[in-house]
């Protein structure tokens, strides 16, 4: 009677040790199969890509830039810019500049209730041996067809009252994909970015 009671009590004791752990692993389980989901869905939320006619875009960063620039009356001064990061890849039939065919299939541009005010290409602007040295130098090489390459495009001026959207050029002549893409940046105040200038 009494190894029956010990074995009993051995097998009950088993038996919720293997439930327990059953139970943990299956915490575990269910954890680690939410986890990559999470990261993909952040992936999916900061990468933003683009197919035009003239190439194929992955976007990596959207950085915020000063760059030298002259006012009405001749004077330096400095203006608020966005630096675009982009992977491109050539899927056009002729070679192309990363800065060329940006400009072909994507528009930066700030919107307001009035509509789309325009920026210009400031590339050229940017420092030659700043944090953007390679991307500048890639934007303006020739990228074969098939062929990618990692580049820098900066546009401006950014008034920073105006919301910045990535958006793709209608194309008369081929469908295009659409796209609208919001640019989130930290810019610095109007006012701020006049005193800057001045100092």
């Amino acid at each position: 009677m009494q190894l029956k009671r010990t074995l009993f009590a051995g097998g009950l004791a088993s038996m919720l040790l293997l439930a327990a752990c059953n139970g943990e692993s299956t915490e575990d389980a269910g954890t680690k199969e939410e986890q990559p989901a999470e990261e993909t869905s952040d992936e999916s939320s900061e990468g933003v890509s683009y197919s035009g006619v003239n190439g194929d875009y992955s976007f990596s960063n959207f950085t915020p830039v000063k760059v030298p620039a002259k006012d009405a009356e001749g004077n330096d001064t400095e203006i608020q810019a966005v630096a675009v990061e982009f992977e491109f890849e050539n899927t056009s039939d002729r070679a192309a500049t990363p800065s060329e065919a940006f400009s072909l299939d994507l528009a930066v541009r700030q919107v307001s209730e009035d509509g789309e005010a325009p920026t210009e290409n400031y590339t050229m602007d940017l420092e030659d041996d700043g944090e953007f040295k390679d991307g500048k130098a890639a934007s303006s090489e020739l990228v074969e067809p098939g062929e990618s390459a990692t580049a820098v495009v900066a546009y401006g001026p950014l008034d920073p009252e105006l919301a910045t959207h990535l958006q793709a050029r209608e194309n008369p002549l081929e469908e295009t994909e659409s796209m609208d893409h919001e640019i989130e940046l930290d810019l610095a105040p109007a006012e701020e970015s006049e005193e800057d200038s001045e100092e």
